[in-house]
């Protein structure tokens, strides 16, 4: 018997469709989408237990953090009329830096109060975040421990301090 061929699955590029309209309502579900996963990411990092083989630097939960609030910052950019598309490359990519510049031209301050010691640390973290030190060991980094290495605690206060404010704007996003 003949091995049955399976149909090609084609995904469609998922950043290009942005909003529903149904029955004369129109929802932008960029937002909302953005702002559930960094939610999402947020809850995974507070729960995530490092491994006790992990010493301080504690990569993935970093990285889970950095991933909220990226996600986070794309969602008020969208908020502000940015398109999945160029949200998700381009410019902006992973840089962590460059979206909260773009944010704070966007006033993100009017929804959102980052202090000072967050901006840094969101700073600190981004150098590591955009060159994925914490998806791929750095042997370098590594034998020097880190030295640009954030505080984990400040980025989680930053990501806690983000989040919330901007839910029901992106719930209600139009």
């Amino acid at each position: 018997m003949a091995k049955k061929k399976r149909p090609a699955i084609r995904a469609h590029k998922h950043t290009q469709i942005e909003s529903i309209e149904m029955f004369g309502a129109r929802a932008r579900l960029s937002p909302l989408g953005l702002i559930i996963y960094a939610d999402h990411y947020l809850y995974a990092a507070n729960t995530a237990q490092p491994s006790p083989d992990s010493g301080e630097l504690h990569p993935a939960r970093l990285f889970l953090i950095c991933r909220s609030l990226e996600l986070a910052l794309k969602a008020f950019l969208s908020l502000r009329g940015r398109s999945l598309d160029e949200l998700a490359g381009g410019a902006f990519g992973h840089d962590l830096d460059k979206l909260l510049a773009e944010a704070d031209k966007q006033n993100l301050g009017a929804l959102v109060k980052l202090g000072d010691a967050q901006r840094f640390q969101i700073g600190r973290a981004s150098i590591y975040y955009a060159e994925k030190v914490y998806e791929y060991p750095p042997v370098l980094e590594a034998m020097k421990a880190y030295p640009l290495r954030a505080s984990m605690d400040l980025l989680l206060d930053a990501a806690e301090t983000l989040i919330p404010p901007l839910r029901e704007p992106c719930l209600h996003a139009e």
